[in-house]
């Protein structure tokens, strides 16, 4: 069976197989570094997330009160810290991107900030069957290597500042 897969594999461009490595990579990564397993109080101690209010589609305030500096948000959004490139294009990047979430060019002109802080904290809450990685839950989860357990993906200061960096993507580039 491995080698049939890998000569399937084999066929498809380089483009495509990064593609679907970067999402199989993905799905085993990071669902497993955000889930959390159902833990015995004694055994887990999981991080404080802050309480935030969902009005409407949105997270109108900021995690914490905390303010989002769009350079740093930058950083996180096109490196390994927020995975974001396995499945969004983003302007500017050189890197290889993923196509299976929307593409984040204007995305500050489609959404509020509080639209895409609720998008980033736990987009499930929207949609049930999305597959974008909820970056700020810590609790319902599975498989999660006990390192990880109770960890959110992100903190307030990251939320923070990834979407402050979204919200500068006003204009599309023609």
């Amino acid at each position: 069976m491995i080698n049939i897969l890998r000569s399937f594999l084999e066929f498809l461009s380089a483009g495509f197989y990064a593609l679907v490595f970067s999402c199989v990579y993905l799905m085993t990564t990071v669902s497993c570094a955000q889930s959390v397993t159902k833990v015995s109080e004694k055994s887990e101690v999981s991080t404080p997330l802050i309480s935030f209010e969902v009005v409407g589609d949105s997270v109108p305030n900021p995690l914490g009160g905390r303010v989002g500096v769009a350079q740093r948000g930058e950083k996180i959004i096109q490196t390994r810290d927020g995975q974001c490139t396995l499945c969004h294009a983003i302007p500017g990047f050189k890197g290889q991107v993923g196509n299976l979430g929307p593409l984040l060019e204007g995305v500050g002109t489609r959404l509020t900030s509080g639209q895409i802080r609720l998008r980033i904290i736990n987009s499930s809450l929207l949609n049930t069957q999305t597959i974008m990685p909820s970056y700020y839950k810590v609790q319902g989860l599975e498989n999660v290597d006990p390192k990880w357990r109770g960890i959110p993906l992100m903190n307030e200061q990251q939320i923070e500042d990834v979407v402050t960096y979204l919200v500068s993507l006003k204009e599309t580039q023609k």
